[in-house]
């Protein structure tokens, strides 16, 4: 894949990239394929699964416990509920391509 912009990679720029890589796709096909994929990973880790994707990684909601945090503002302590919060966990194989690149 190479090196990419340093700002990040957008939605677009993936729907993009489906879209030159398939050439008998519509944009619109492209963007709706882009997005069928994004909302089948969020109703999943709505749902409280994991996601694994082989080679790239996992995507797992995890439970924050309540902790006592401090203002930043004012300096004065405060109670952090508990919640859940995401994780992602890449694969070796995606971390050694990250290695390699840098």
């Amino acid at each position: 894949m190479g090196k990419t912009d340093r700002r990040g990679l957008t939605k677009a720029a993936l729907t993009d990239r489906v879209y030159d890589r398939h050439g008998g796709l519509t944009k619109g096909e492209a963007a709706e394929i882009v997005e069928t994929i994004f909302d089948t990973v969020k109703g999943s880790l709505v749902d409280g699964r994991r996601v694994k994707i082989q080679n790239f990684g996992v995507f797992e909601v995890t439970p924050r416990q309540g902790r006592t945090g401090v203002n930043p503002t004012n300096g004065r302590k405060i109670f952090i509920p508990p919640h859940k919060g995401l994780s992602f966990r890449p694969s070796p194989k995606l971390k050694k391509e990250v290695d390699d690149e840098g």
